[in-house]
């Protein structure tokens, strides 16, 4: 019998290991990002103590994060990133988010209603935890930098004592949702002279306001507007961008029963023909979006033109309704407002 030829090898190359490790090899492909994954995002891997691997996928942009493959190229499909990209590139373009870029995170901007007759709105920024009310981005700045309190004088035209004449408060950084969104926490009256608080969403890009936290999501989600969402006549972008005070805008003097005209009561036909428009209208919004407040439509518009709407929204509702399908998607790691929970 032959014998087999044996391979020659140089001393070096003995000493060299013909196989890598096998433990070394498994946790080297472990901690390597699969091809499927695009760049940038971020994989991080555990091993839990019974030895099961757990991977998370979490999104550059979003922060939206996942376990599994499959979640992740639903998300991708989805098209979330480029509209949450889109909505960022947009805030980073519009002249009143540039303005308060130094306002930090937790910082709301409250518009009061003052003047002798209470014709003027001053501006005004509160840190939402403590309650500390300053006038300019100067008192601002100063007492981030420094620990400096400054006054917040108006010379008595603008009362910061109560809430009676709160206007709005707007946040440029509202949890849960992409840079460049905008929340409007609108304030007004009811005839029982209590106040009620509106939320109201505002998306840069596409320039729609929704009503709810759970809506506005459902769009960056799925690319789908809800029924109730709406593009406002003047945006929450033109009517805050003042500095310190201006005159009342004409779109907010009925928020507080500012100059508001007398009640009359409507005739018999006109009650006949509308109310049940209305009401239909009231039960079909509150079923699909979860909202309690019923009314108004747009946060800036008169009464005239709300009733106008709400008029040709109830027509509207009359007719066979579309179905609309529920909200998907993955919620984003941020919690959400407490006013929404009940979404």
């Amino acid at each position: 019998m032959g014998e087999k030829p044996v391979t020659m090898i140089s001393d070096e190359e003995a000493k060299e290991p013909t196989t890598l490790n096998e433990e070394e090899d498994m946790e080297a492909a472990l901690v390597e990002p699969p091809d499927w994954l695009p760049d940038g995002w971020i994989m991080e891997v555990y091993r839990a103590e019974d030895g099961t691997i757990i991977r998370y996928y979490t999104s550059p942009i979003s922060n939206y994060t996942f376990t599994m493959k499959s979640e992740v190229l639903e998300y991708l499909f989805s098209g979330t990133d480029e509209r949450m990209l889109e909505s960022k590139e947009r805030g980073a373009e519009n002249t009143l988010q540039r303005q308060h870029e130094w306002l930090p995170k937790g910082w709301v901007m409250e518009v009061r209603a003052g003047g002798e007759k209470a014709d003027k709105m001053y501006k005004f920024y509160v840190h939402s935890i403590t309650g500390l009310r300053l006038l300019s981005k100067q008192d601002v700045l100063l007492y981030i930098n420094e620990a400096k309190v400054s006054g917040c004088d108006t010379n008595e035209q603008c009362d910061t004592t109560s809430e009676d004449n709160i206007l709005s408060k707007v946040d440029f950084r509202p949890s849960g949702l992409p840079e460049g969104w905008v929340k409007e926490l609108v304030y007004r009256k009811t005839k029982e002279g209590l106040i009620r608080r509106d939320p109201y969403y505002t998306d840069p890009a596409s320039s729609y306001t929704f009503r709810t936290l759970k809506s506005a999501l459902s769009f960056l989600e799925t690319g789908k507007v809800s029924e109730r969402a709406f593009i406002q006549r003047t945006s929450v972008h033109d009517l805050y961008s003042f500095e310190i005070s201006t005159d009342m805008h004409e779109s907010l003097r009925n928020r507080l029963g500012i100059n508001e005209k007398p009640y009359q009561e409507p005739t018999k036909s006109s009650r006949s023909r509308r109310a049940p428009k209305i009401d239909q209208e009231q039960n079909i919004d509150h079923s699909k979006d979860g909202d309690t407040s019923s009314g108004s439509v747009s946060p800036n518009e008169s009464e005239e033109a709300e009733n106008i709407r709400s008029k040709a929204a109830g027509e509207k509702a009359s007719s066979p309704n579309n179905t609309v399908s529920p909200p998907s998607g993955r919620p984003p790691k941020e919690g959400t407002d407490s006013q929404d929970a009940d979404d």
